[in-house]
């Protein structure tokens, strides 16, 4: 019997907690919504062409 009631509160508890995370992470998520739509034009960033050479390396040449 302790052990069904033992068993019974962990799984109870490991409900809870995803529960409780998921709702952390609706919330994560909606707040970086909310940012995103803010900042609705920013500009996309990107690499340039010759990311991978240093300008000690094109100084070299």
């Amino acid at each position: 019997m302790l052990i069904a009631v033992l068993a019974s509160t962990m799984t109870v508890a490991t409900l809870m907690a995803t529960a409780f995370g998921l709702y952390e992470e609706a919330e994560r998520s909606r707040s970086h919504a909310e940012a995103g739509a803010k900042q609705r034009f920013r500009p996309a960033r990107r690499l340039a062409a010759n990311s991978r050479k240093t300008p000690v390396e094109l100084r070299n040449r």
